[in-house]
């Protein structure tokens, strides 16, 4: 179960895997070297401002999130040599395992408001086949997104990656722990939850990383103190999709060059 006090404990292997199977999500304060972090912020920022503009997301307040961002930004790649993250990976997603999507989000004040109670449900994939069960094609920044069987989305791990400290005041991702379990909700069945469920607020430090299953119903509030929260988003599976299905990104986590 999650402190009663709503503030995250720091789970350490070997209950990891276990953790993240039964509550959806763990923290891990510390995990990646500081010395990158300040990079990829310098990289990341870079490309927020002269990259290629189809991959911002922006608003009257400046872009806010960085789609595809292996390829605004090829650098992040370099997070999966790290042997504290690979570790982290190996034991709870297993090998093989693969980098099947990157996001940069980001509040800033310019940019800064809540994201309701939600489940990620989509994935991105390399072409467009109709198949059973896969439906709400449509196409983001010039890749091909759908959502999926719940089976697959189950597979999924997704690993944020702080770039700055992240706490209550400005935007921290909230998790209602265990509606992982809860299949696909509908807008009532995800109220009932808000309801029923006490939420907790992941907070972390820069270089700190938060797992989390994609169906577990998350959110984050505007910040209270202007900042920035910049948050590397990636998505690890380790199953193929059903052929003719091909993920659009496929970076492996374990190959001998990383």
């Amino acid at each position: 179960m999650s402190d009663s006090s709503g503030i995250t404990p720091v789970v350490q292997k070997p209950d990891l895997k276990s953790h993240v199977e039964r509550e959806g999500y763990a923290v891990i304060s510390e995990c990646i070297p500081l010395a990158l972090i300040e990079k990829l912020c310098s990289l990341t920022d870079a490309a927020r401002n002269q990259g290629d503009s189809e991959l911002r997301v922006t608003s009257a307040g400046g872009t806010f999130a960085l789609r595809n961002l292996t390829d605004a930004v090829p650098q992040v790649c370099e997070l999966l040599r790290v042997s504290a993250l690979r570790q982290i990976i190996r034991e709870v997603v297993s090998d093989p395992a693969f980098l099947v999507r990157a996001t940069l989000f980001d509040k800033t004040p310019g940019s800064n408001w809540g994201v309701f109670w939600h489940q990620d449900l989509s994935i991105a994939v390399r072409e467009k086949h109709e198949m059973s069960g896969f439906h709400a094609w449509t196409r983001k920044a010039g890749v091909q997104t759908v959502q999926p069987p719940t089976a697959i989305m189950e597979q999924i791990l997704a690993v944020r990656i702080h770039l700055d400290d992240c706490n209550e005041d400005n935007g921290a991702l909230r998790v209602l722990p265990g509606t992982h379990q809860s299949d696909r909700l509908a807008s009532d069945a995800v109220e009932q939850q808000v309801q029923q469920r006490q939420e907790v607020v992941c907070c972390v430090p820069a270089g700190g990383i938060i797992l989390m299953k994609p169906l577990l119903l998350h959110a984050s509030s505007p910040m209270h103190i202007p900042t920035s929260r910049r948050v590397i988003h990636f998505e690890i599976a380790a199953t193929e999709l059903p052929p003719p299905l091909q993920w659009h990104f496929h970076i492996p986590v374990f190959r001998e060059s990383n």
